[in-house]
């Protein structure tokens, strides 16, 4: 496996301070990689208020709790006056529960299903409510990270890590009025930490199954005038066979990540801020075949891909009009590189290369204590390239304008347009337009409806069998929910319908042998969610979700997509809050696959029952241990791929 050098330093540089602890457990033999680190010293006696208070690609100059998202907005919003699906992952979640990667964090979140193929690294795909993977638009503090050079510009979600993220926010339905192309499904918005306060230093290692080991180091302060947070990390597991261990494939695929990230800012006045947020992954992950004319996959003992993506952003904003008015202009570049390696033949070595570029402006202006106009526009140049395809590009230009009012004390509602051209496929136009109505203290309804696009990629109407005559995908979507309080807001409880039309899917037609606008499908379903904090130390949560996918072109149920999905967690504070226990039960139910060589298949039902606990020692160290698969579940993701079996690890952080 190679080993960055970079790499390597960090890694060095957390052993050299005595941080590292590799605990080698094998667990029924199958073994998983992932990690964890600390938990909240105390627990709220209440369910706390959901506040909005940003937008794509903004910097909160102020540091967000738990229940505050950083979504389409720019002035402090409280959660009662928008009607989106939203679910939150704060920053206590995140360490409490000991998710390594983004993955683990979203796998059991309301409205989501993956599928990874095989270990951890594989390459992994997210369904936002049935939707395709090419339908979820993922963004890092603003940062667009979609991959144009990839054949649909879906996000691989398999090599993204926790370390030095803040919160992570997932924005259920369409949202391209404010995010542009892939936004169909929804979004999935991370934000880096911030530091604040006197300086601050965190090391945390842990070990495991599998002979994994994870380091990561984070330094953070601020104050009135600036901030900073870097941190790095870096993840090596031996991991599981990508091809399934029920086919004879036994070997271990190896699995290493690295991170590097930061977060600054400056404030020169008091009306003007400037900030500065990057990214760098690399990634290394051995992959297994599939053999002509065998249906199921095979080990293969060299072949790897290599991941190398760097992403930054910098961002302006001035405050004017006695804080009536505020302008932000951003500018973002990222960088994406990927290598399959087919040594010792290198002959069929391939690699790919990505980059977009986009500059960003955005204006919030309060026309009055109930109402918040919203303007701004988009240039994005994207350009790929593989092995055999040349350098291609496309740029597109967009403008949007969002309302948001207060009808009533108890009736608020948020109007958006946008419109988008791009140099390749053409024109798309989208609305979204959401509303909360409160029939009591308790008791609101909410309901949004909106359009999305996902323009074509760059592999689908420029590369070798593309067509540059392919339309953007389109879609139009709606919910509507109920939502109660209840026993002074220690239960929150939410049950919203949904669905999606989808119309235009880029799919391949065999007739012309090109890539066409031939698709349509629909997604419809019911989730319900409830949170309850039944005392000072003891919280449940709960979701379920129901979804009903076809393809209309066929009938069949949407691969991949189980009907239904359910997730309960439990978690207990012990010791005056010094110890924290929880476990986690998630199911996913069965659902269509279609391997190669093979007629449509079934993949069975699973359940995975999870554990994480947490102890503070003292003031500055947390001893945590994490358990997955407790049962040692055997089930599959995606057909003849394998999956984790048992799986063990124990860590310590150190904050100081």
């Amino acid at each position: 496996m190679r080993k960055n050098q970079l790499l390597g330093l960090l890694r060095s540089i957390c052993t050299v301070l005595g941080i590292t602890l590799t605990i080698n457990i094998s667990v029924f033999s199958q073994d998983t990689t992932t990690p964890t680190p600390s938990p909240s010293d105390t627990v709220p006696e209440m369910l706390p208020e959901t506040v909005v208070i940003g937008r794509p690609g903004s910097f909160p100059r102020t540091p967000l709790n738990h229940n505050t998202i950083l979504s389409p907005g720019g002035w402090a919003t409280s959660q009662r006056t928008t009607g989106n699906s939203v679910t939150i992952i704060g920053s206590d979640e995140l360490e409490r529960s000991g998710h390594t990667t983004v993955l683990e964090a979203l796998r059991n979140q309301l409205g989501i299903t993956t599928a990874r193929s095989g270990g951890n690294g594989s390459l992994t795909s997210l369904f936002l409510r049935g939707s395709n993977s090419a339908h979820t638009k993922v963004l890092l503090d603003g940062i667009p990270l979609n991959d144009p050079s990839s054949a649909s510009r879906a996000f691989d979600f398999g090599n993204l890590t926790t370390d030095n993220i803040e919160r992570i926010e997932i924005l259920r339905g369409p949202q391209s009025v404010l995010y542009g192309s892939d936004a169909i499904g929804g979004v999935i918005n991370i934000i880096t930490k911030r530091g604040n306060g006197p300086r601050e230093m965190r090391l945390s290692a842990y070990g495991g199954s599998l002979g994994t080991s994870f380091q990561s180091l984070r330094y953070s302060g601020g104050d009135d005038d600036s901030y900073y947070s870097i941190g790095g990390s870096y993840l090596d597991t031996h991991s599981v066979s990508q091809a399934a261990a029920r086919f004879g494939n036994t070997e271990h695929d190896d699995f290493d990540v690295g991170t590097l990230s930061g977060r600054f800012g400056w404030n020169p006045s008091e009306t003007l801020n400037i900030d500065y947020v990057f990214r760098y992954t690399s990634a290394d992950v051995e992959v297994d075949d599939w053999a002509f004319g065998d249906p199921n996959p095979v080990d293969n003992l060299i072949r790897a891909n290599l991941t190398r993506n760097f992403s930054n952003r910098i961002q302006i904003s001035k405050i004017v009009m006695a804080g009536r008015l505020e302008h932000r202009v951003g500018f973002c570049l990222t960088d994406y590189q990927r290598i399959d390696t087919a040594v010792p033949n290198a002959f069929f070595d391939s690699f790919f290369q990505g980059q977009r570029r986009t500059v960003d402006y955005q204006a919030n202006y309060v026309v009055n204590d109930n109402n918040l106009l919203t303007v701004g526009s988009v240039y994005e140049h994207e350009e790929a390239e593989s092995e055999h395809n040349p350098l291609n590009n496309q740029t597109n230009a967009a403008v949007f304008l969002q309302n948001q009012m207060t009808l009533r004390d108890n009736w608020h509602a948020t109007v958006g347009v946008r419109w988008d051209d791009y140099s390749t496929a053409g024109r798309a136009n989208t609305y979204r337009l959401n509303s909360v109505y409160y029939l009591n203290e308790i008791d609101k309804l909410h309901a949004s409806l909106g359009t999305g696009f996902r323009a074509p990629a760059l592999a689908e109407n420029l590369f070798a069998f593309g067509n540059p005559d392919l339309r953007p995908e389109t879609s139009k979507g709606w919910e509507v929910g109920y939502t109660r309080s209840l026993f002074d807001d220690s239960v929150l409880a939410d049950v919203t319908y949904f669905r999606n039309d989808f119309e235009d899917l880029i799919v391949w037609n065999p007739s012309l042998f090109i890539l066409d606008n031939v698709g349509h499908a629909r997604s419809a379903g019911v989730e319900v969610s409830l949170a309850w904090q039944f005392n000072e130390q003891t919280r449940i949560d709960a979701n379920y979700t129901l979804t009903d996918t076809i393809d209309r072109n066929t009938g069949a149920e949407l691969l991949r997509r189980p009907r239904h999905r359910a997730h309960i967690a439990l978690t207990r504070a012990l010791s005056n809050n010094k110890t924290e226990i929880g476990f986690s039960l998630g199911y996913t139910g069965s659902r269509l696959d279609n391997p190669p060589g093979l007629a449509q298949t079934e993949l069975e039902h699973f359940m995975l029952l999870n554990l994480h606990a947490n102890h503070q020692i003292d003031e500055q160290w947390l001893f945590f241990v994490r358990a997955q698969n407790i049962t040692n579940e055997s089930y599959e993701e995606i057909y003849g791929f394998g999956t984790p079996g048992a799986t063990v690890q124990a860590g310590l952080t150190l904050t100081r």
